[in-house]
C-alpha cells in the first residue's frame, strides 16, 4: 500500500546519516499520517534552524572575538571566509561539524517532509480544504529550502549563464529509490518559481503561526526571488501586493524601547543615559510572534564567539539608531582579544531576530531598491522613511536630494540600509552574492592582525568563495559535480 511503503521510508530516514536522499525526519505528533491533521503536522519543527556559519564571515558582517585563533586558522572555514582566502581548499573541511553541511542537510531534511506532504495529503482523511493549505503552504516552503540551497553551493543567478550553470540536485516527489540528478541554476530556479506562483492562491491570509507561511509571505518571497533574478519590474509588482495581504506591521522599536524603559524604571525615563540600554537587552522582549514576521525561521549564529565588526558598526547613527542601541549590546567592555571598533551583540536579550525568515522591513527595503533602479529618488525615499522612521529616535525623515542626483547613489543608499536592517541575516551573504554578480564589484577590506599589522584584502566578482563547496557526505553519497573548493 502506498500508505505503508510511505512510513517504511520515514522509519528508514532516521536511520541513515544525512544527505541529499536519506535524511532525518521527524514527523510532528503522530507517526502514522492518516489524518490532513497528521499531514499539517509536518509543517514544523520544533527548531528550524538554517546554519550558516561562515556567511556573516565571508560578507565581513562579524569577527572572531580573539585576533590569535583567526589569525591561526584555528577555525580554517571561518579564517579563510574573513580573509577571502583562496588558496584553503575548503571542501576537506566540509564535514558533518560544518555549518553549511548542517545547512544542506537540514534544508533537504524539510524538502523530503515538504515533498511527503505534497505527494500523498490527497488521500487522507479530511476537508479538501486542509488538504489545499498543507500543498499550499509545503509548496512555498519547499522553494524556501531551494532557494538557501541555491544561494549557498551554486553560482549567484546570472541571466546569460544560469541556463549551463552547474546548480543543486532537485526532488520534487519523495522517493528513496530515485536518482540524484544535479540541474542548473536555470533549473532551482524554474521550480522556485512554479511552487510560488502554483502556492500562493490557496496560502491563507493570517497563517496559523509565524512558522508557517501566508500569503503576505508567499507574495513577499516571490519579490525577493524576481529580484535575485534581476527582474525588478516583477519584484516591486510583488511587493506592493505583499502589503496589502496579512495583519503585519512594522517593528516601531523607538515606541517599544520607550516602553521598555518606562515599565522597568519608571514613566518619563530618560533614554539618553547608556545604562538603560543594557537594561533593555535584559528585559526588552521581542518573540517569534511579533506582526513584523512574515516567515519566523531562526538562525543558528555562535553569538558568544562573534562580535560585529567596526565597519558594520559604523553604518549605524550609534545615538538614534535603536537598531544598534537597543539590539546590539553596544556598551559591553572592548574584548581586548578583538579586533578595535568591534562590537559585542545579542548578549543576554530576549530579543529574536529572524535571521533566516522574512520580515516585513525586507518588504520596504525591496520595493526601495526596485524604485531606486527606476530612478524614482521619491518613492525611494518614501519606503525607506516608512521603514526608518520605525527604527530612529527622533527621526527627520528623507527627501529625494539625500540619496543623491541619480539612480546609481539611491541604489548605494538602499544597499547600505538593507546591511543595517537585514544584519547578521542570510542577506549580508546573499545581497554580497548578488551584486557581485550584477555590478562586477571587486570588494576591499583593510584588517588589523594580533600583532598590529594592518593587511589588505581583496575579493573579486568571480571568486570561487562566493559559492560554498557541496559537503563531504553529500559528495560521497550522490552523484554530484562539486561547485567550488
Amino acid at each position: 500500500m502506498k500508505l505503508n511503503k510511505l512510513l517504511t521510508g520515514i522509519y528508514l530516514l532516521t536511520a541513515f546519516a544525512a544527505c541529499d536522499n536519506y535524511l532525518d525526519i521527524t514527523p510532528k505528533g503522530e507517526a502514522v499520517l492518516n489524518t490532513t491533521d497528521d499531514y499539517l503536522g509536518l509543517l514544523e519543527e520544533e527548531m528550524p534552524t538554517y546554519t550558516g556559519s561562515e556567511f556573516g564571515y565571508l560578507a565581513n558582517v562579524v569577527t572572531y572575538y580573539d585576533r590569535s585563533q583567526l589569525d591561526g586558522y584555528s577555525f580554517p572555514l571561518i579564517s579563510s571566509s574573513y580573509f577571502w582566502d583562496e588558496s584553503v581548499d575548503r571542501a576537506q573541511y566540509m564535514d558533518d561539524d560544518a555549518g553549511e553541511s548542517q545547512l544542506y542537510n537540514n534544508c533537504y531534511a524539510r524538502i523530503s517532509r515538504y515533498n511527503i506532504i505534497i505527494d500523498n495529503i490527497g488521500d487522507a482523511e479530511g476537508p479538501a480544504s486542509d488538504k489545499r493549505l498543507a500543498t499550499a503552504q509545503a509548496k512555498v516552503m519547499r522553494a524556501y529550502n531551494y532557494f538557501w540551497l541555491v544561494n549557498t553551493f551554486a553560482k549567484p543567478y546570472d541571466p546569460e549563464t544560469a541556463e549551463t550553470d552547474r546548480g543543486i540536485i532537485i526532488h520534487t516527489e519523495f522517493d528513496l529509490e530515485a536518482e540524484s540528478t544535479q540541474g542548473t541554476v536555470a533549473d532551482a530556479y524554474a521550480l522556485i518559481c512554479r511552487d510560488i506562483d502554483e502556492a500562493i492562491p490557496d496560502l491563507p491570509e493570517q497563517a496559523l503561526n509565524t512558522y508557517r507561511p501566508d500569503k503576505a509571505f508567499g507574495y513577499a518571497f516571490k519579490a525577493k526571488v524576481m529580484l535575485y533574478m534581476r527582474q525588478y519590474t516583477d519584484a516591486l509588482e510583488a511587493a506592493l501586493e505583499a502589503l496589502k495581504h496579512g495583519n503585519h506591521r512594522l517593528w516601531d522599536m523607538p515606541a517599544w524601547l520607550q516602553e521598555t524603559a518606562d515599565n522597568s524604571f519608571g514613566a518619563g525615563t530618560d533614554l539618553s543615559q547608556d545604562w538603560i540600554y543594557g537594561m533593555v537587552l535584559m528585559n526588552g522582549m521581542h518573540g517569534h510572534d511579533d506582526p513584523e514576521n512574515l516567515l519566523y525561521q531562526p538562525m543558528n549564529a555562535v553569538f558568544n564567539a562573534t562580535m560585529l565588526n567596526k565597519a558594520t558598526a559604523d553604518l549605524y547613527d550609534k545615538q538614534r539608531d535603536v537598531r544598534y542601541r537597543g539590539v546590539f549590546s553596544w556598551n559591553m567592555a572592548q574584548r581586548p582579544t578583538a579586533e578595535e571598533g568591534s562590537v559585542a551583540f545579542m548578549y543576554g536579550t530576549n530579543i529574536k531576530l529572524n535571521e533566516a525568515g522574512m520580515r516585513l522591513s525586507e518588504v520596504y527595503l525591496i520595493i526601495a531598491e526596485c524604485y531606486a533602479r527606476q530612478g524614482d529618488r521619491t518613492l525611494t525615499a518614501d519606503y525607506l522613511n516608512a521603514l526608518r522612521e520605525k527604527r530612529l529616535l527622533d527621526y527627520v525623515p528623507l527627501t529625494a536630494d539625500d540619496l543623491g542626483d541619480n539612480a546609481d547613489s539611491a541604489l548605494r543608499f538602499v544597499r547600505e540600509e538593507r546591511r543595517r536592517e537585514l544584519v547578521t541575516s542570510c542577506n549580508d551573504f546573499f545581497d554580497m552574492r548578488r551584486f557581485a554578480a550584477e555590478l562586477g564589484e571587486t570588494l576591499t577590506k583593510t584588517y588589523v592582525d594580533s600583532q598590529g599589522t594592518t593587511h589588505t584584502f581583496t575579493l573579486a566578482p568571480d571568486s570561487h568563495l562566493l559559492t560554498f563547496p557541496f559537503p563531504l557526505r553529500a559528495m560521497q553519497t550522490s552523484a554530484l559535480t562539486q561547485n567550488s573548493k
